[in-house]
């Protein structure tokens, strides 16, 4: 009887040391699973917001150019201004450049899915700063330096260039609108001092937005690198 219950006691012992075998390994197995799906969330995440960042680039750089444009649209004006005594097709069609308002609306979909999902997912330290500070610094600060440029040109230039010019919707053209002017108009406008002041500070506000731009734009690239080099090792 006492082998028999030894046996018995043995065999117990056996099966419960096997089932807390089979717990680990289906515990680990889990973990393993887990790891691997939050894994493959990252790299998903880290794709969207790269096809994202793609996209602001492009949109970035196109509003510098029309930021040049409109800088040297100002410089033409007042050149004709002060040598043509009429008004050209080219005057007109610089008019409508320095009411351009670029406006910057990046593509978000991958950072707020990762928000949504918990930032800690990445695991890179570097890259989860440098996502912190494009989306949640750079961007946002350069919305308030768009916003500003914006009521300068509804408070101060749309007032003055009502005070002189005729606007005709024109969505063929390039800049939607033509602009026309009296002679007796054009004539006024190139006396007007004050006038002469506003295309320079139209340049100037224009020409702080578009450095804050180029910030934007060095940042986009910068995160674009980070996170091809992050997903190279990843993928491989």
């Amino acid at each position: 009887m006492e082998n028999r219950t030894g046996k018995y006691f043995k065999y117990a012992i056996g099966e419960i040391v096997l089932v807390v075998i089979g717990i680990l390994i289906a515990l680990q197995l889990n973990n393993w699973n887990d790891t691997v799906k939050e894994r493959s969330v990252e790299i998903k995440i880290l794709q969207e917001i790269l096809s994202n960042l793609e996209h602001d680039l492009v949109e970035i750089r196109s509003d510098i150019e029309s930021m040049d444009s409109i800088n040297k649209a100002t410089k033409d004006i007042n050149r004709f201004m002060k040598t043509d005594s009429i008004p050209s097709e080219t005057f007109f069609y610089d008019v409508a450049k320095i009411r351009v308002n670029p406006h910057f609306d990046p593509n978000k979909s991958g950072y707020n899915l990762l928000v949504s999902k918990g930032v800690e997912i990445i695991l890179n330290d570097s890259l989860r700063g440098s996502l912190s500070l494009l989306y949640e610094s750079l961007y946002p600060y350069y919305y308030r330096y768009e916003e500003e440029r914006t009521q300068f040109k509804l408070q101060e230039i749309n007032p003055s260039l009502l005070q002189y010019f005729e606007w005709h919707a024109r969505p063929e053209l390039q800049f939607f609108g033509h602009y026309q002017i009296s002679s007796m108009d054009y004539l006024m406008i190139k006396k007007d001092a004050d006038f002469s002041k506003l295309l320079y500070a139209i340049a100037f506000d224009n020409t702080l937005v578009q450095n804050r731009a180029h910030r934007v734009e060095r940042g986009i690239e910068s995160l674009i690198f980070e996170i091809e080099n992050e997903l190279k090792t990843k993928v491989e």
